[in-house]
């Protein structure tokens, strides 16, 4: 194969990837809502934002960024945002909705017919003209309930030593008390003979008394 063949033949391929992959990237932009062939009445929710911040948009115009098929009841969050090459529709007649600059930033749902598309530009985006359009509600995804901690083990007691019996010390013997002494005896030093001797002086007085007492009542 000369050297020509190859580069025609590099050339064919390389054409014929541009037509193909071309027309499958514009149809990515688009939300996938309709073929590309096909026009029609559709329902879009999508994030509003200027024509000028998206890669194919134009400045006077707004652009319904990052498109997906609706109605939705809701979304999770209030403002959105979009990255210049991400999937958007071109708006046209928005006057219709009464759409105005507030709603710039927001997730908002648009109803109207999608044009069809036959341009094999990728920038070159789709048109919806616009029949109707509302702010979509927000609804915050609820908090999962906190989960209880686990109340703490409770610690176990720790086993305490037992105290040791200690040697009780044998109790001193009491002492008994010291006998009451006798009393002493008195040495015998009197003898009973004065005693007797006094004894019978008082009963030979006694005597002569009465003696004399009789010898004077016979007189």
């Amino acid at each position: 194969m000369s050297l020509q063949n190859v580069y025609g033949a590099t050339a064919v391929v390389f054409a014929f990837g541009v037509v193909t992959v071309g027309p499958a990237y514009a149809q990515r932009r688009d939300g996938s809502l309709l073929p590309q062939e096909q026009s029609g009445e559709v329902t879009a929710v999508g994030c509003l934002v200027r024509g000028d911040s998206m890669r194919g948009g134009k400045k006077d115009k707004y652009v319904l960024a990052r498109p997906r098929r609706g109605p939705v009841a809701n979304v999770p969050e209030a403002t959105c945002t979009a990255d210049p090459g991400a999937d958007a529709l071109t708006l046209d007649n928005p006057e219709k909705a009464r759409m105005d600059d507030s709603m710039l930033g927001h997730w908002i749902e648009i109803s109207g017919r999608l044009e069809s598309e036959t341009d094999k530009n990728p920038d070159n985006l789709r048109e919806l003209d616009v029949l109707s359009a509302r702010l979509v509600p927000v609804v915050m995804p609820p908090r999962p309930a906190a989960t209880p901690r686990p109340a703490p083990e409770p610690a176990r007691p720790v086993a305490q030593p037992r105290p040791t019996p200690e040697a009780h010390a044998p109790a001193p013997a009491a002492t008994p008390a010291p006998a009451a002494e006798a009393p002493k005896k008195l040495p015998k030093t009197a003898s009973p003979l004065p005693a007797i001797g006094l004894a019978g002086l008082l009963a030979l007085t006694a005597g002569f008394m009465l003696r004399s007492f009789r010898l004077r009542q016979r007189v």
